[in-house]
């Protein structure tokens, strides 16, 4: 009786690492290729962006250059850069690597603080 009890409880957990296993492997593959959309995304941003500082290098009339920087804008918040609305009201602030901060101070101005020694 024990025996096959041993049998069965092997079984067991081998067929739950087999499943456990495939699921892991699906979501890995489902990751790779995440990352892989978000790069392609990425790349082609980076393309319009280009574009866009060429148009308005290039313009002619001031509403070129207009409609050249409000694209440049909408290109840079899909690529994750922050502008002066995201600091209106003081509560988000840039942390740059070497201890410096960058927000907004009570009178609504742009404040650049360097912490530490």
């Amino acid at each position: 009786m024990k025996e096959e009890k041993f049998k069965k409880i092997v079984i067991g957990v081998t067929a739950a690492a087999v499943i456990l296993l495939a699921i892991l492997l699906v979501f890995m593959i489902y990751q790779l290729i995440a990352i892989s959309v978000r790069n392609n995304r990425i790349a082609e941003l980076e393309e319009q962006y280009a574009y866009w500082e060429q148009y308005i290098a290039e313009a002619e009339t001031d509403v070129q250059k207009y409609e050249g920087y409000a694209w440049l804008e909408i290109i840079a918040r899909k690529l994750g850069m922050w502008g002066y609305d995201d600091f209106i009201n003081g509560d988000a602030a840039v942390f740059f690597g070497d201890g410096a901060v960058l927000k907004v101070s009570d009178s609504g101005e742009f404040v650049y603080e360097i912490c530490g020694d």
